[in-house]
C-alpha cells in the first residue's frame, strides 16, 4: 500500500495473537456471564477477564502501528497509560507516575489475595 509505512512482521504478528486473544478472553467472560449465579458469584473475576482483554486489544493497537505516539496517546486505560506516557514526547507533563510498589503488585482488583 502507498503512503502507508511497513512495520516488521514479527510485530504485526505479535499484535495478531494479542487482538485474538483479547477476542478469546471476552468470548470466555460472556460465557460466564451467562449463568446468574456465577456472575452474582465472581463479579470482580470477571470485571478482571474483561480487564485483561482491554489491555491485550490496546498492546495489540500499538503494536499494528508500530509503536505510533498517537496510538500510545489513544490508551484510555490508566493502567496502560501510566506506564506508556513515558515513550510519549512532551508528555512527562501531563503523566503521572505510577508508584514502583504498585506497579510491581500486578493485582490492581487484588483478586489473588488469600482470603478472597
Amino acid at each position: 500500500m502507498a503512503g502507508q509505512p511497513e512495520f516488521e512482521p514479527r510485530f504485526v504478528a505479535m499484535a495478531e495473537v494479542l487482538g485474538e486473544l483479547g477476542a478469546e478472553i471476552e468470548a470466555l467472560g460472556e460465557v460466564f456471564c451467562r449463568d446468574e449465579g456465577f456472575v452474582a458469584r465472581h463479579m470482580r473475576e470477571l470485571q478482571a477477564i474483561d480487564l485483561i482483554a482491554q489491555k491485550q486489544r490496546a498492546l495489540a493497537a500499538i503494536l499494528a502501528a508500530g509503536f505510533s505516539e498517537a496510538e500510545m496517546r489513544r490508551i484510555n486505560l490508566e493502567a496502560l497509560h501510566e506506564r506508556f506516557c513515558g515513550f510519549i514526547d512532551g508528555a512527562a507533563e501531563t503523566c503521572c507516575e505510577v508508584p514502583i510498589d504498585a506497579a510491581e503488585r500486578g493485582d490492581p482488583l487484588d483478586l489473588w489475595e488469600a482470603g478472597s
